[in-house]
């Protein structure tokens, strides 16, 4: 019996020995694959070993590798179930905690994505990726509920349930060319970083009822046995780069090619000879359409990349030269993150994917403008951006249209993108500046200070006029009649990002009645201007050089409260004050005459103020007599109303070969 017992001891013992002794190669076979890349080989092994794994700190270790995978594998439930797992098992690295929150954030779980890119920020208070996804967590919604107005279609027709990426246009808008892992591709083997089939090369043309094609692979020597990735097709179709990864012991990693289409069929292609380290993985290319300037993707540790994959350029002098030595895009554009399928559009501007900069989740898709010698990057918003990856982003020629990647439902498949028109509009009306009445047949003219656009028209019947405006130019509308002071506005259509109507009021003014100048005050009992009151004079002072042929007396009015001479004496001095304004503003003291009338000319009222007086009608004057009738609330007012400064055209002859707007020494 005592000898049954060691037996069973022992062969628990060994059974034990056995078990650990295979967790341990699982692991060693899974941190091999995991080193090498191979992320869907290391998450089988990995979730083999964690079965069989007991303690806290080593499980820790293990999810955290498995969260990394999943990342890597762009499988953001599997990713956020795992970093999970890990911060539960007290593991300490930190960026368990980020990726944990860019994974929330990637199935658009914002709420909780924000704790944890808050905890991650008290961890690590000097990475911007937690204050980036702090700001987008409190952005994303109003990037939702305020869109850009791009049009976005899904590509049903051409779209598999498989990876379809990377999209290139070809002859004209006739042909698309994508990357897809779908049935038909050379490439047997499955991707040992995705656990895809290997890629290839796609295309589907587009008939003369505007119906896509079943997309075929291309013809020739692009696609191989092994994995084809991203490309960029020039030259009217003629011309493809692309992506070549190799998945051999003796020759891994990925290369740029470029082949040319001869009589309907791609050329054999070759590498592209980069003065890179040739154990560097390389990708993504973007050329410029005179194959002179190339951008890719690479993680060049050598180089001084700025953190996981960044865009490099490399230029040459001509369409055959050597390419020069890469050079990092610069921190305007690269970051701790990924910046990954870079396009170049024929403006100059840069597009590319990041999960790096601020972003609604996933890659998202951004717009780099060239600043001097930097970049002005921003993003590209809602809807080309959702919460899951969205990237590849091309444009046709300089056409307002374009196609990009998005995996927002489920797959990475083809959408299209148009940019409608910007629309802009001028809608007026031309109003009596006393009576608030519309003026009808008055001449309205347009001036576009930009383009030197210009168009009249008349106001019609009931004051109104519009204009069609071209965008990114400055304005300037006036408004002029016989018996009419003209009135002019200025308006712009410069950094308007979306249609807009501008509605303009022209005021014009006539010859024939005095004008209330709104909003003039005086200290009490003196002549000093308070400060408001020059708002309402600064306009004047348009006027006045809008209409350089006018004279004007200025005239200042007061209530009967008060002695006859001192109101006298005060309403002069107050038009006084009116005049040194105006003449310290460069109009000619000649132009302008005081003239205080005291309680003398008591206000009348036009149907403009009995509109928003409703115990007054037009033609009231407001005499002592009249005012004492009111009750005592109603006297307050009628008092104020009296209480006021005008103007009135003396003269519409004045200098009219002369410059009516002195300079400083002309007032002296």
């Amino acid at each position: 019996m005592k000898l049954q017992r060691i037996i069973a001891l022992a062969l628990v013992f060994f059974i034990a020995t056995v078990s650990v002794n295979a967790q341990k190669r699982t692991l060693k076979k899974a941190d091999a694959a995991y080193e090498s890349g191979e992320y869907f080989a290391a998450y089988q092994l990995y979730e083999k070993a964690m079965t069989k794994i007991k303690a806290k700190k080593e499980k820790g270790v293990v999810a955290y590798k498995l969260g990394e995978c999943s990342r890597e594998m762009n499988k953001p439930k599997k990713a956020k179930k795992w970093y999970r797992k890990a911060i539960s098992y007290k593991y300490k690295e930190p960026l368990a905690v980020l990726y944990y929150a860019d994974a929330l954030k990637t199935i658009a779980d914002y709420e909780k994505a924000l704790q944890q890119y808050t905890k991650y920020k008290s961890l690590v208070p000097g990475d911007e990726r937690g204050a980036n996804g702090i700001k987008a967590c409190n952005e994303i919604q109003s990037w939702i509920d305020k869109p850009t107005f791009h049009n976005i279609t899904e590509l049903k027709t051409i779209n598999a349930r498989k990876s379809d990426f990377s999209p290139s246009y070809g002859e004209n808008l006739t042909e698309i060319y994508f990357t897809s892992t779908r049935p038909g591709a050379n490439g047997r083997r499955k991707n040992t970083i995705t656990g895809e089939n290997f890629a290839d090369i796609f295309v589907t043309k587009k008939d003369r009822k505007g119906k896509w094609s079943q997309p075929i692979p291309i013809e020739g020597g692009v696609n191989s046995a092994q994995d084809e990735g991203a490309s960029c097709v020039i030259g009217d179709g003629k011309i493809i780069y692309f992506t070549r990864c190799k998945q051999e012991k003796d020759n891994a990693g990925c290369k740029i090619y470029r082949a040319t289409k001869v009589a309907g069929k791609w050329s054999q292609a070759k590498r592209v000879e980069l003065s890179v380290d040739t154990t560097e993985s390389i990708g993504h290319p973007a050329v410029s359409e005179d194959e002179r300037t190339m951008y890719f993707v690479s993680d060049m540790k050598k180089r001084g990349h700025k953190g996981g994959r960044d865009i490099w350029v490399s230029k040459r002098k001509s369409a055959t030269g050597k390419w020069s030595i890469p050079v990092n895009a610069g921190a305007k554009i690269n970051t701790k993150g990924d910046e990954l399928f870079p396009f170049i559009r024929q403006n100059g501007e840069l597009y590319f994917a990041s999960n790096g900069h601020m972003g609604m989740g996933g890659l998202d898709i951004f717009r780099a403008k060239p600043k001097g010698a930097s970049w002005l990057v921003e993003n590209m918003k809602y809807p080309i951006n959702s919460s899951r990856d969205d990237f590849g982003m091309v444009w046709y020629k300089d056409k307002k249209k374009g196609l990009f990647t998005s995996a927002r439902n489920k797959y990475d498949n083809l959408f299209a993108f148009t940019l409608p028109e910007l629309t802009f509009t001028m809608k007026g009306i031309v109003k009596n500046a006393r009576t608030g009445e519309p003026v009808a047949g008055a001449t309205v003219k347009l001036l576009g200070k930009d383009d030197g656009s210009q168009t009249e028209i008349k106001s019609a019947s009931n004051g109104t006029f519009r204009f069609k405006l071209n965008p990114r130019v400055d304005y300037s509308v006036s408004a002029s009649k016989k018996k009419y002071l003209q009135a002019l506005v200025e308006e712009s259509t410069k950094g308007l990002k979306e249609s807009k109507t501008i509605e303009v009021v022209l005021e014009i003014i006539s010859t024939e009645f005095s004008i209330e100048l709104p909003n003039i005050e005086y200290a009490t009992g003196k002549a000093d201007l308070r400060e408001e009151s020059k708002v309402s004079l600064n306009k004047l002072v348009r006027t006045m050089v809008q209409n350089k042929n006018i004279t004007i007396e200025l005239s200042a009015n007061t209530d009967y409260i008060g002695s006859d001479a001192s109101n006298q004496s005060l309403s002069q001095l107050r038009a006084e004050s009116v005049v040194n304004y105006l003449i310290s503003k460069g109009i000619k003291s000649e132009r302008l005459t005081p003239k205080g009338y005291g309680e003398t000319a008591p206000k009348v009222i036009t149907a403009k103020s009995a509109r928003k007086y409703n115990f007054l009608k037009a033609g009231d004057v407001l005499t002592e007599e009249f005012i004492k009738s009111l009750t005592e609330d109603q006297q307050a007012t009628a008092n104020q109303l009296n209480r006021r400064t005008e103007f009135k055209v003396l003269k519409d002859d004045y200098g009219i070969d002369a410059d009516a707007f002195g300079s400083d020494d002309d007032n002296d």
